[in-house]
């Protein structure tokens, strides 16, 4: 009798245990798949859309450019709030992508940028910051980032020439956010900036001139020359570095004429053409060489010298 009297309180309590504990875990897991249910459920997506003119190649003088305009439009197509940033991957030239500035602001896009509000940072920039205004989007609405760029600085030269002929390259990529897990991000096709250098001048001819004694030198314009823009050649002494002639033209060809006197020495000299830009200053690497012989009566060096073609 009296074993009986404690074994009911002793099974009571167990089945107590039992419910608590399976109780416990039942709301665990209720929890669990309630909190899993709502973000599954918060639907998140973007889309970046891309527009202006970012592609350019820049010919200009001095140490800045004029600048390329652009936009960016980031769009909620979730259905919760997305916290946006914004990350650049640029590559080519790393000190191009330092001297460009990047200036990103919300309102009238153009080559302006507004005095206040903007944000201003470099194309080296790996995770250029949005505007206060583009931060955070609401489900289904947009927001317009304004963009525009420009190369500012000098180099060592003063004058940003060692930029000349050198590119890089951007894709941009914005990535909305709800909490810390759940992400969506969308890129915009990459573009391409570039510095203007004037290309080198075409093959080079020699026709004998026999009335002095002399040569004349034609080529043609660097294929990349924009019309409208004079071009001024050099011809030059590849061993000297020496100016042999020079001519200014806004033609698809050139040609100038030089007799012996312009050599000091007897003997082969290889000449070369060098183009210069007279609009941004831009200038080539030289042509291949011409070989040009100067010759005198009994070899002497100085009277009546001669100019002979290859």
């Amino acid at each position: 009798m009296t074993r009986r009297r404690l074994l009911t309180p002793i099974v009571a309590v167990a089945t107590f245990v039992a419910l608590a504990s399976g109780g416990a875990a039942a709301a665990a897991w209720i929890a669990s798949a309630s909190v899993n249910a709502t973000a599954s459920s918060a639907t998140v997506a973007t889309t970046l859309a891309q527009s202006g003119n970012l592609a350019t190649t820049y010919r200009y003088t001095g140490t800045t450019s004029t600048s390329a305009s652009g936009s960016l439009v980031l769009t909620n197509t979730g259905r919760t709030p997305l916290t946006y940033t914004l990350a650049a991957q640029t590559t080519g030239h790393a000190t191009l992508a330092q001297k460009t500035a990047l200036s990103l602001w919300t309102g009238t896009c153009g080559t302006t940028v507004p005095a206040t509000g903007a944000v201003t940072t470099t194309l080296a920039d790996a995770a250029p910051a949005l505007p206060a205004a583009a931060r955070t989007i609401a489900p289904g609405a947009s927001a317009t980032v304004c963009l525009a760029t420009r190369i500012t600085g000098a180099d060592a030269s003063a004058s940003n020439a060692a930029l000349q002929g050198q590119s890089i390259t951007v894709a941009f990529t914005a990535t909305g956010s709800a909490g810390a897990n759940w992400k969506a991000a969308a890129s915009a096709p990459a573009f391409t900036q570039s510095v203007y250098r004037v290309g080198s001048a075409g093959a080079v001819s020699c026709s004998a001139n026999w009335w002095s004694r002399g040569v004349t030198l034609s080529w043609p314009a660097p294929a990349n020359r924009v019309a409208g823009s004079p071009v001024a050649y050099r011809v030059v002494d590849t061993r000297t570095g020496g100016e042999i002639a020079a001519v200014t033209v806004d033609a698809g060809t050139a040609s100038v004429s030089f007799d012996g006197y312009a050599i000091a020495q007897n003997g082969t000299h290889a000449l070369a053409v060098e183009a210069r830009d007279t609009v941004s200053g831009s200038i080539s690497a030289v042509n291949p060489t011409i070989a040009i012989t100067r010759t005198t009566p009994w070899n002497l060096g100085v009277l009546f010298p001669t100019l002979q073609c290859p």
